[in-house]
């Protein structure tokens, strides 16, 4: 039995270690000079080259290809690289140690904490639907449609480095996230959330409950950033583990569980009853 004593918030010093890490691979071009006209690194989360190895955002890769109405297989292969990194691990995990939008969002948090602010709540699927539709209209009108005006893509290209577009863009997510619905854009309307929650009930890791040592606290629920809703189940011991695909592995949940009752714990494999072997904790 896991001890009842609170550990400290490993969690979350490991996802803002990666999260400011990916941040200054992104800057590391205005830094460093190039090597026989090569960086190590460059590009976007959008496509960038990593020791010669072109990587591309599947979702990116889609809206191109269904607007140009053609595929090729070096970009197709160049998107399956990420694309099976995240079906690896889970596929939301690019939204809680990846997105810049998510990092500026956990800041502008903290003041919710201080000021009690409005929560209007939604259907966490709509995104979902916002990343078909997308695809849908990529086809149709001959134009990769959210990586047009992807407040992800302007944090890193314009916000970055020339402002303009992006900063309004990101200044609209800011105020709705503070005064119409706690995370509004994740939760709800982010495309690329919506594609990456699709596939994320496939991977190998997911947070794992231990039903002798939850107290039914709600302490998980109150930190939750993809959704409370997805931790229903678990919490009300109707399955072990957190299936959902919105789970996005930040380990809120986990850090805050005032009774060490949540891990992140691999899953070998199904049966036909849905259970899951493995219950050694990942080492952080």
């Amino acid at each position: 039995m896991r001890s009842k004593r609170k550990s400290y918030h490993k969690w979350t010093v490991v996802r803002r270690f990666v999260q400011f890490s990916i941040l200054l691979l992104f800057l590391s071009p205005l830094f460093f000079v190039e090597v026989e006209g090569d960086n190590f690194f460059f590009g976007s989360l959008s496509s960038s080259s990593l020791f010669g190895i072109v990587l591309s955002d599947p979702f990116a890769t889609l809206q191109v290809m269904l607007a140009s109405k053609t595929f090729h297989l070096t970009f197709i292969g160049s998107a399956l690289i990420i694309l099976l990194f995240y079906v690896l691990i889970r596929g939301r995990v690019f939204c809680s140690w990846v997105c810049p939008v998510n990092t500026m969002l956990d800041f502008i948090d903290k003041i919710r904490g201080i000021i009690q602010l409005p929560d209007k709540h939604m259907d966490r699927h709509l995104k979902v639907y916002f990343a078909g539709l997308v695809l849908l209209l990529s086809f149709v009108i001959s134009v990769p449609v959210f990586e047009v005006f992807s407040p992800i893509g302007f944090t890193m290209r314009n916000m970055l480095f020339t402002g303009g577009v992006g900063f309004w863009l990101l200044l609209f997510i800011v105020l709705f996230d503070l005064f119409i619905s706690k995370r509004g854009w994740c939760r709800y309307i982010c495309p690329l959330g919506g594609f990456y929650q699709a596939i994320g009930r496939v991977g190998m890791f997911r947070v794992k409950f231990d039903h002798d040592l939850c107290t039914g606290c709600d302490r998980c629920r109150q930190v939750c950033f993809a959704d409370p809703d997805i931790l229903e189940p678990a919490i009300n011991r109707e399955e072990q583990y957190v299936s959902a695909g919105d789970c996005s592995l930040c380990g809120m949940c986990v850090d805050h569980c005032p009774t060490n009752a949540l891990i992140i714990a691999m899953r070998k494999s199904d049966n036909l009853k849905n259970e899951y072997w493995n219950d050694e904790r990942i080492k952080a």
